[in-house]
């Protein structure tokens, strides 16, 4: 039986999970505005980074993972390079820390423990501000790099430093995960929740579920469970 469990992280951790993939097959994966490093049960360990886009990632029966997901604003912080440098990319753990350090930062993340390797630098506040406002809607883009002093290009380039992503698609990726929020939390019809998540209307919903999620808003509740 396939189960997924979570607890909370802190810091920069936002939690920490398990997998057990049960019959296996093909698990898709859509973008939170998060990076994962994911270890298997065999000891092998990958970096999944930022995602701007669906991920159709092939699970073995009875595979069993385990993993840690950092915040967006700290990815940058947690490589100590930039992350812009992984978006949209999976790659083997030690691609991009030395096979010893990969292995003990396997090997802790497998316990639960936070990796000594990983440990971030100061995240900058401007953009933990900014991508706090983008993703709960309380400003868009302009808005948010006025209220921090900054130029949009300046705050662009912030952006892909620390969090892989534009501005404009943290805030495209932050409506998309509201309205997903919004649909588990209660059954309404899209129409509904479209507006609840921020979407200019149903069809807007449509178009953008569709580029992030590789189907149709009914059809990814459907999948993801989610009673309509």
């Amino acid at each position: 039986m396939s189960s997924y469990r979570e607890r909370p992280g802190s810091g920069a951790v936002r939690c920490w999970w398990e997998q057990r993939a049960g019959s296996g097959g093909v698990q898709r994966v859509v973008p939170d505005g998060c990076a994962d490093v994911i270890v298997f049960a065999d000891g092998e360990a990958v970096f999944a980074g930022p995602a701007s886009e669906v991920d159709l990632v092939p699970l073995p029966a009875g595979a069993h993972l385990r993993g840690v997901r950092f915040r967006t604003e700290a990815i940058g912080a947690v490589l100590r390079l930039p992350a812009h440098e992984l978006r949209d990319e999976t790659v083997p753990l030690s691609a991009i820390l030395p096979d010893a350090v990969a292995r003990r930062v396997a090997e802790q993340v497998w316990a639960g423990v936070p990796p000594e390797a990983l440990r971030p630098a100061p995240v900058d506040e401007r953009v933990r501000e900014a991508v706090r406002r983008l993703w709960r809607a309380e400003a868009g883009v302009g808005g948010a790099a006025a209220e921090l002093d900054l130029t949009e290009r300046h705050l662009r380039r912030l952006f892909l430093e620390h969090t892989g992503l534009s501005p404009k698609a943290v805030q495209r990726v932050g409506r998309f995960q509201r309205f997903l929020r919004a649909a588990e939390r209660a059954p309404a019809a899209l129409a509904d929740l479209a507006a609840a998540a921020g979407y200019a209307d149903q069809a807007h919903l449509a178009r953008e579920v569709r580029a992030l999620a590789g189907l149709a808003p009914r059809d990814l509740l459907r999948e993801r469970g989610v009673a309509r």
